[in-house]
């Protein structure tokens, strides 16, 4: 859509005066995608390795994803606030030190409960990366490029994803476990110098009077409706991804598909298919509303569910592909919604969001063993149709644009769609 003469009279002194990081601070976002989902998952694909390792059950071995997500859950809030008083770029890389020492540090484990006590510190180092990034991203750039960048913050996540089980099926059918927490803590230690040197300072940041006021904020998102069900849409998103890729793991190492370390840790290159999905994510919420965007990703993501129940092994790898476009388009639609909603500490609202969204991981990986238990993979699969069905329920009813509500014009056929746009 072209601007009128007036519009671009007026929107020319606010351009001039600003100007957004360029392709390094978009390399940094992408970098710190990464780095918040290197370790996340990191045992999700050793899950069957490790129970002759440590001869526990398929609950007990969950919990090495459990205990990382929950701590995330659980961290968020407070990260969220850090990074309001203390600013985007500080707290940023403190997490990224951390999380890269305590990674490395996981390595001298010698049993399943030491494992989980270092997965636990992980995982609250991560949500620091999350809130800090997506709030900075909020501040740097224009409207109308937000969602893009935004897309590409998720990009780099889903490499991350992929990476770190990748690389630590390969170097641990190689190496063992251990040597896998060492080579994926050296990565995100070198990522962080990377993200120190190549992201601006920030320009727009305006921190909270103190630490209590950012917390303050809190009660204020929780009389949001609009975020409370975005809140739990989160919850439901990331529910759905753990518990598919934790229990399908466990179904493709049994009979009759037996498969070994090395190919469960190729199974994880569906996640790629997100770097394609989400950068087209945006694009697509300008042209057909946010609303309607979601709920395609929802059925997309479910009918490659019910492929997965189809014996042949090629059905259930595009299965898992569609699932993962539709959960990671969703994601994207999510949690470019959270700052629009959220007028004012907007970090605290992030953080609040990852929360929910991390719960969910939380008990994604640890609830549905009593499925497992009983109904196997098909019972598993049955639990992620009823969840994003109820999701995708909420989104539909919950992100309907008000009467008003406008659209910003487009500054070109590429901009993206602002945040505070993709509420239809």
């Amino acid at each position: 859509m072209a601007l009128s003469a007036e519009s671009r009279r007026i929107a020319s002194p606010v351009c001039a005066a600003f100007v957004a990081p360029g392709w390094r601070g978009r390399l940094a976002v992408i970098a710190a995608g990464m780095c918040a989902f290197f370790t996340m998952y990191v045992t999700q694909g050793l899950l069957p390795s490790l129970q002759g390792v440590f001869h526990a059950s398929v609950a007990e071995l969950s919990l090495t994803i459990t205990f990382t997500t929950l701590a995330v859950a659980l961290a968020a809030p407070f990260s969220g606030s850090l990074s309001d008083r203390f600013g985007r770029k500080p707290v940023l890389l403190v997490s990224l030190a951390g999380l890269g020492l305590s990674t490395l540090l996981a390595a001298t484990a010698d049993s399943l409960y030491t494992l989980l006590a270092w997965r636990l510190l992980e995982g609250l180092f991560i949500p620091g990366v999350f809130t800090a990034t997506v709030a900075y991203i909020g501040e740097e750039w224009e409207p109308a490029q937000m969602p893009a960048v935004t897309a590409l913050y998720i990009s780099g996540s889903v490499a991350g994803g992929f990476g770190g089980r990748f690389i630590a099926g390969m170097v641990t059918a190689h190496w063992g476990w251990h040597a896998a927490f060492v080579v994926l803590g050296a990565v995100t230690l070198l990522f962080l110098l990377f993200i120190a040197m190549s992201l601006p300072p920030s320009r727009r940041f305006r921190p909270s009077a103190s630490l209590r006021a950012s917390l303050a904020g809190l009660p204020r998102h929780l009389r949001n409706p609009k975020l409370l069900g975005t809140y739990a849409i989160g919850f439901g998103i990331l529910f759905s991804q753990v518990c598919t890729f934790t229990y399908v793991s466990f179904h493709l190492a049994a009979a009759p598909y037996s498969l070994d370390l090395r190919q469960i840790s190729l199974l994880f290159t569906v996640y790629l298919v997100g770097m394609v999905a989400t950068p087209l994510a945006g694009r697509l919420a300008w042209r057909f509303g946010q609303r309607k965007v979601f709920a395609w990703a929802m059925a997309v993501s479910s009918l490659g569910m019910l492929l997965t129940l189809l014996p042949a092994l090629p059905d259930i790898v595009l299965g898992l592909t569609l699932s993962s476009a539709g959960v990671f388009i969703a994601q994207s639609m999510a949690t470019s919604q959270v700052p629009g909603f959220a007028r004012q500490d907007r970090s605290s609202a992030v953080g609040l969001y990852v929360m929910c969204y991390y719960v969910g991981g939380s008990i994604g990986a640890f609830g549905p063993s009593v499925v497992w238990a009983h109904a196997g993979w098909p019972g598993c699969v049955g639990l992620v149709l009823v969840m994003q069905a109820m999701i995708a329920a909420v989104a539909w009813k919950l992100w309907r644009a008000k009467p008003g509500d406008a659209r910003l014009p487009l500054p070109g056929a590429d901009a993206a769609p602002a945040l505070s746009d993709l509420q239809g």
